[in-house]
């Protein structure tokens, strides 16, 4: 086959690479890209390891791997996650890059006849629109050094304990400091998961929390870079698994809906997927158990996107320690892949603990209208 592949983050970046090993020939196109090379990804992607195919994790560069996480909700504990890894994002270019044909372009209406493929793949993503939920977050890297004087050596997944000093934001929407090693020293990122508040009027609340807690203060003076999170969560341009349209374009990565509604994760459900979405064009569709399993298990994660978006930091503490009692298959199960099964069976079994989640199930009427709006 002749594809087109449009954008060129993790998502396009593989998918194109992977059509290209299958000997497929491959145009993609991106503004931002300097070719022979795609554009440098903007922004730190981890991922669990075990949720990748076996050819990623010896294509993908990653940088240390943390074999452990841990999170506070508030109390500690070690979570049975698998190891869990930061992509490299300056070597991952060189890697996805050879086989594929690269374009410095813009394609504003794409369309596989009038470029002369088979097949176009829509992987730009989609647009953040007023009211959307969204994932905001503030972060900076400091040396790997300076993170250990300020008490910070573990791989931090969700750390709910509040930062310490007065809180800037009126309306104390909940966030959490997710710390994690990456290349050029260790990532320590103040994020709010699910909201609809604006970005701007988040970015420099998450950014005096993050430097007030404990050690964190004098290392803004020694960041090597930071960075500004903002994407929505709630939209797709066209599901994955519908195939083309009549114009021959199809949808992958968030364009696709493959960003999880109510983690924000995409890049490792990206990497899985690729392979399914090259079969998908070469046989045309996706049989309909696979479609019907894939939309139930987005708005059932959606349902619990919305549920975030209304619930306080207190009630949101005691809703993840209830998630983290869970057995690591169910844990899994809800944060990765494409089935409602295992969605469905994390969210049945965390009627076990109705103390912990009864309150963040109260606006559950609400959430559920919510969750079945369209949205594109």
């Amino acid at each position: 086959m002749h594809i087109a592949v449009l954008g060129l983050g993790p998502a396009g970046a593989v998918l194109a690479h992977r059509a290209a090993v299958r000997g497929w020939t491959v145009d993609a196109y991106d503004p931002a890209a300097t070719p022979p090379l795609p554009p440098q990804w903007p922004g730190s992607y981890g991922v669990p390891l075990d949720a990748l195919p076996g050819w990623a994790r010896t294509v993908i560069p990653f940088g240390d791997v943390a074999r452990t996480l841990r999170a506070h909700t508030p109390e500690a504990r070690l979570l049975d996650l698998g190891p869990y890894a930061m992509i490299d994002r300056t070597a991952v270019r060189e890697r996805l890059a050879p086989g594929v044909r690269i374009h410095a372009r813009r394609i504003t209406d794409p369309d596989a006849a009038g470029l002369g493929v088979d097949a176009v793949v829509d992987c730009r993503g989609v647009v953040d629109r007023p009211g959307a939920v969204r994932q905001v977050a503030y972060g900076i890297v400091v040396p790997a050094d300076a993170a250990r004087t300020a008490g910070y050596t573990a791989a931090e997944f969700m750390d709910w304990r509040p930062a310490a000093g007065p809180d800037p934001d009126p309306d104390a929407v909940p966030s959490f400091l997710y710390v994690q090693p990456v290349d050029g020293g260790v990532l320590l990122e103040e994020t709010v998961l699910a909201t609809r508040r604006r970005t701007r009027d988040l970015l420099p609340v998450l950014r005096d929390r993050l430097l007030a807690r404990p050690g964190l203060a004098g290392l803004d003076a020694v960041r090597t870079r930071e960075e500004r999170v903002h994407f929505p969560m709630d939209r797709r341009r066209r599901p994955w698994y519908r195939g083309t349209d009549e114009r021959g374009v199809a949808c992958f990565g968030a364009a696709g809906g493959l960003t999880h509604p109510a983690t924000g994760y995409s890049v490792a459900a990206a990497v899985a997927g690729a392979d399914r979405m090259l079969d998908l064009l070469a046989a045309g569709r996706v049989p309909r158990r696979i479609r019907w399993s894939a939309a139930a298990a987005w708005r059932l994660r959606l349902l619990g996107a919305e549920l975030i978006v209304r619930a306080d930091g207190p009630v949101l503490q005691r809703f993840f320690d209830a998630f983290f009692r869970l057995p690591a298959t169910l844990q899994r199960g809800y944060l990765g892949g494409q089935q409602a099964g295992p969605v469905a069976a994390a969210m049945l079994a965390l009627a076990r603990y109705p103390r912990r989640v009864l309150p963040f199930l109260r606006p559950l009427p609400a959430a559920v209208r919510a969750a079945l709006r369209i949205r594109r």
